[in-house]
């Protein structure tokens, strides 16, 4: 039976409509599908980036405990005397002013040196970096805890007392952190001299350290800790200050 040409005709126009139409469909199945692929993508990157921001944001807190410093006690230099204007000076007043952590004062005192290089004698324990990057509530900061004042011209030994050595310093509260810090000081010279038990108690240095300069009357200074660090004298007027000063280890 032959097939007329307008049946091949329709066939062929069928065929062709079908082949548009299954096209069609498909197309618009792949067009979806490449849609959806890009959606995927997409929030694949925005999670990336989210996360990336909360990493440089944690390594910004982790950088910035390690810069951080805490401002310990003021030094105020009250007066100074001398024989005559054009020789030494023979004694230097100056006031020790304890301060909180929100810079509000515990306490003072005075005292009276030979000569006008003033050093400021403490402990130091530091903990390891990575306790003090990740905001450690025990081990988050250096712990200093102020002996003694002296100068060139007395002995470290002879020098004047400011706080009890093994003792807490005025205005720590009774916590688990004073606790931590209580038993850090009581066996400070067994954590600097014994390697183990300094990692046992999570201590990377426990020395002692002195920060010391020349002073003149009026002159004003910060005794700070730095988070990671030890102890340092700053000049609080640069203009009325020299802003060098030593740190240096020291021993009866």
């Amino acid at each position: 039976m032959k097939t007329s040409p307008i049946g091949a005709m329709a066939s062929v126009v069928r065929i062709l409509l079908l082949t548009i139409v299954f096209g069609a469909v498909a197309g618009v199945f792949i067009w979806q599908g490449l849609i959806g692929r890009e959606r995927e993508l997409l929030q694949e990157i925005d999670r990336l980036e989210d996360e990336m921001a909360a990493e440089v944001a944690h390594r910004d807190e982790m950088i910035d405990r390690l810069g951080r410093t805490s401002r310990l006690a003021r030094v105020e230099i009250l007066d100074q005397t001398r024989v005559t204007p054009e020789d030494p000076v023979e004694t230097t007043r100056m006031r020790f002013v304890e301060l909180d952590q929100n810079g509000a004062e515990l306490g003072r005192r005075d005292y009276e040196i030979l000569g006008d290089v003033l050093f400021i004698d403490a402990w130091t324990v530091r903990f390891e970096h990575e306790q003090v990057a990740s905001g450690d509530p025990f081990a988050g900061r250096s712990l200093v805890l102020f002996r003694r004042v002296y100068s060139d011209q007395i002995r470290p030994v002879d020098g004047y007392s400011i706080d009890t050595p093994g003792g807490i310093p005025e205005g720590y509260a009774v916590s688990e952190e004073a606790r931590y810090e209580r038993a850090l000081w009581s066996r400070f010279w067994r954590l600097a001299t014994d390697p183990e038990e300094a990692r046992r108690m999570g201590v990377r240095v426990a020395q002692g350290e002195a920060v010391y300069k020349p002073v003149r009357t009026g002159q004003r200074y910060d005794l700070v800790a730095e988070s990671a660090g030890g102890l340092t004298m700053v000049p609080i007027d640069d203009d009325q200050a020299d802003d060098q000063f030593a740190v240096v280890p020291t021993d009866d």
